[in-house]
């Protein structure tokens, strides 16, 4: 017989139960997949539901723009409302409430004037969840809104043009200028006006003068009108009829600092020097070809007169391709046109902007940095001042906005046919102040020398041993007259002598060198281009020469209304064998230099200037005219994107250039 076993205390059964089922590794997770099921069911039908709603949404939001676009269109008649063309867009889309998706009734407002319309659309579209309603979320509710407007509250737009002497060449059908008056005349017209309904740009869609336009023409620098050079501090501002700093008569040319291209605004108190108005063309003259003055040499390769020729009484023809600075007249015509080739400040009438680019008259060679320089000074906020003072608009009031108004758009654009050419200039020295060059009244000219010293500004002196002298004379002498001190009526003078003066090719010295010219003369006749006491006065006074009138002293920015650089060098230094001046090379380069120091830089001012207006906003658009022509350096210059750089590659392409860009400044678009 067996004992019966003993039973187990509860606590041991208890363990016994827990350790088994902790190691028993039996059974089936059903039960837990089932609850990951659900929630990913869950998951999935969120993402569902979102889903649908968000395509309900978009196809709501897309046909509110295409309504808002139409509504918005300025071209549109006046009776058709922004209001009522957005409805009738609304309504042919075809929008119906579906199965599960309810689209709201949308709600159309806006305004139209002339020159601007203005469309918005406000609804909402509720989309049913097939899932989320077991959340406690039966559906999504979704604000849909659109607005779309054409024509901004204000634009500001500097054209910079191409007038340089090539724009007269023949391209395509037409010439190039014939090309710019028609395409610059018509792209002002589109900006300020709307197509009727026969095509027509007739009606006025700027009533309340929103758009300014302003306009740089350029070629080898930017002619100012006086008005804004006085808006600055300049130097080397030239006399006129013997009054100082007066200026040449509607010639205002600025040599602006190469270090200012890197920013848009121009100091108004930091001086910029004046370019001279100077025929700076040179032509080394060959052995031979400087003829001594004589008693019949009295025109101007011999004998010290010039003639330009005149477009008045008072002023010299500075038209010139030659020269640097010049106004547009054209001599060969009645008319007075010399405002046709000049910066023409913004301004919100058309009307004097196509007269003024109808009479354009291309000359000279190509500054494209000089005109886009002063295209982005102008359109700089810091401009506002000079618009204060000079523009008496009261659209302009207020003008140019800020950089950064979001309400204004500020657009240059800028066109050539062609690439950077090198201009030459008159060095500082020789743009203003006192000349050793006279003139009398009947155009007879001379230069003065003395013993003081050696420079062509004055002070200057032959310093060769003359020819024709037996013996020859001493090196600082002329004509055998020794240029020492002399005494007249007991005062003590320099002897000073003057180069051409009309004398006689012969005249006999005197042993006597206080004695005038023939008096008491003991020696050999002396031939020779200069004589010590030929037209000075007895008292040492001014000098008098004898036919010509009053005689004066010219101011350096004179000496280039009578004469051209060439002339001067070959007629007044040269003739006289200055020391230093023998050879005309020599000369030239002293006075003339390289304007803006050549081509190559002057592309790198370009770009320096296009950055800064890039980064300042301004929107640049580019025109390059010419199949011939690289055009790398407008293209970098044009704002980045479509619709900014135009490559015209003949005249007749150029007016849809302009055109498009026109469009496009006023284009439609959506705002919201």
């Amino acid at each position: 017989m067996f004992d019966k076993a003993a039973k187990l205390s509860v606590s041991s059964r208890f363990r016994r139960k827990v350790t088994a089922f902790r190691t028993d590794e039996g059974g089936a997770i059903a039960i837990f997949v089932l609850m990951i099921f659900v929630m990913m069911l869950l998951v999935g039908g969120i993402a569902v539901d979102v889903m649908r709603a968000e395509m309900r949404r978009v196809t709501y939001q897309q046909t509110f723009d295409r309504a808002v676009l139409a509504a918005a269109n300025v071209s549109l008649p006046p009776d058709q409302t922004p209001i009522t063309v957005g409805q009738s867009w609304y309504n042919v889309a075809g929008l119906d409430d579906e199965f599960m998706v309810d689209y709201g009734t949308p709600t159309f407002t806006g305004t139209s004037t002339a020159s601007s319309r203005e469309a918005k659309a406000v609804g909402q579209v509720r989309s049913y969840n097939h899932f989320m309603h077991m959340l406690d979320v039966p559906y999504f509710t979704m604000p849909v809104k659109s607005a779309a407007q054409q024509g901004v509250s204000k634009i500001e737009v500097m054209m910079a043009l191409d007038i340089t002497g090539s724009m007269n060449e023949a391209s395509g059908s037409t010439t190039k200028i014939a090309a710019l008056k028609q395409a610059a005349s018509n792209f002002l017209t589109i900006l300020k006006y709307s197509k009727d309904a026969g095509g027509n740009y007739t009606v006025p869609k700027d009533p309340n003068n929103l758009i300014s336009i302003g306009m740089v023409p350029y070629s080898s620098s930017v002619n100012i009108p006086a008005n804004l050079r006085s808006q600055f501090t300049v130097s080397h501002l030239s006399s006129w009829d013997g009054m100082a700093n007066q200026g040449v008569p509607k010639t205002n040319c600025f040599e602006i600092p190469e270090s200012t291209y890197g920013t848009m605004a121009l100091s108004r108190t930091s001086a910029i020097p004046m370019q001279a108005v100077a025929h700076t063309q040179g032509s080394a003259p060959g052995v031979g070809t400087i003829t001594l003055p004589g008693a019949t040499n009295t025109n101007g390769a011999n004998g010290g007169i010039v003639n330009l020729g005149y477009t008045a009484a008072v002023e010299p023809q500075i038209n010139n391709g030659s020269y640097t600075c010049h106004h547009g007249d054209n001599p060969s015509t009645g008319a007075d046109e010399w405002a046709s080739n000049l910066l023409a400040m913004p301004t919100t009438n058309i009307a004097a902007l196509k007269t003024q680019i109808n009479s354009f008259r291309p000359r000279g060679t190509t500054s494209i940095a000089a005109g886009m320089r002063w295209a982005t000074a102008l359109i700089d906020e810091s401009a506002r001042p000079i618009y204060d003072n000079i523009v008496p608009e009261p659209a302009m009031a207020g003008r140019p906005a800020a950089n950064n108004d979001n309400d204004t758009r500020k657009i240059i654009v800028l066109m050539t046919d062609g690439t950077h050419v090198s201009s030459k200039f008159v060095r500082d020295a020789y743009k203003s102040g006192p000349s050793p060059i006279w003139r009398g009244t009947d155009g007879r000219m001379a230069i003065e020398f003395n013993d003081s010293g050696i420079g062509l500004t004055g002070g200057t002196r032959p310093g060769i041993n003359p020819t024709g002298t037996t013996p020859p004379g001493p090196v600082n002498s002329c004509s055998g007259w020794s240029l020492a001190n002399r005494v007249v009526d007991g005062v003590t003078v320099k002897r000073n002598f003057f180069v051409p003066h009309l004398k006689a090719n012969a005249v006999r010295r005197t042993t006597d060198p206080n004695r005038p010219e023939g008096n008491g003369n003991t020696g050999g006749d002396v031939a020779g281009a200069c004589d010590p006491r030929a037209w000075i006065a007895p008292t040492g006074g001014a000098p008098q020469w004898p036919g010509s009138g009053v005689v004066r002293r010219l101011d350096w920015s004179e000496v280039w209304r009578y004469a051209t650089v060439d002339w001067v060098i070959e007629q007044l230094f040269m003739r006289s064998n200055v020391t230093g001046a023998t050879n005309y090379n020599t000369v030239y380069n002293t006075m003339v230099g390289d304007w803006m120091n050549g081509t190559a830089n002057m592309d790198a001012l370009l770009a320096q200037n296009c950055t800064a207006a890039k980064n300042a906003g301004v929107e640049i658009f580019g025109i390059v005219l010419g199949d011939d022509v690289t055009p790398g350096p407008i293209q970098n210059c044009s704002s980045p994107g479509t619709g900014y750089f135009y490559w015209v590659k003949n005249a007749d392409d150029l007016n849809a250039a302009f055109e498009q860009i026109a469009v496009l400044i006023s284009e439609l678009r959506l705002t919201q």
